[in-house]
């Protein structure tokens, strides 16, 4: 009944607001999606959910800038046009695997973070509903295009 009522203030919150805004980007949109979806999939309790959200967030960020790195360096070789030498073709892969290395560094080291937060079950839950949501905005995305 506590998180019931603590969900249900926290939209609250979010619905109050949103009044008076402007209306939310499609990331904003997707991110507050993402927080509720999770929340509900993970049942935290309101002293976990304190500890756990900040921590996740920041992850978030890190994340986040090492997929714009990637980004950029994948948007150099998109251009067939542009001839790129062997030498920068190699300097570009080795820094594109570089950043898969580094994100999957960031992923082990914030595990961690989570075990000191949340019991293995609810780290554990957490992986599985990213990959729900993931999955959910994907068959979204699909139907938006379909129609």
């Amino acid at each position: 009944m506590k998180k019931l009522m603590l969900l249900s203030i926290f939209f609250c919150l979010i619905a109050i607001s949103s009044f008076g805004q402007k209306p939310k980007s499609d990331f904003d949109q997707f991110k507050s999606q993402k927080i509720a979806f999770i929340t509900e999939k993970l049942n935290l309790t309101p002293k976990e959910a304190q500890e756990f959200w900040p921590v996740y967030n920041q992850y978030e960020v890190e994340r986040m800038e090492i997929q714009k790195s990637r980004k950029e360096l994948e948007v150099k070789t998109r251009d067939e046009k542009v001839q790129l030498s062997d030498q920068e073709i190699i300097r570009i892969t080795r820094s594109i695997s570089e950043t898969f290395k580094k994100e999957a560094e960031l992923g082990a080291s914030y595990n961690e973070k989570y075990l000191k937060i949340l019991p293995p079950q609810k780290v554990l839950q957490l992986y599985r509903a990213e990959n729900q949501f993931r999955a959910h905005m994907f068959e979204q995305l699909r139907k938006r295009r379909s129609e």
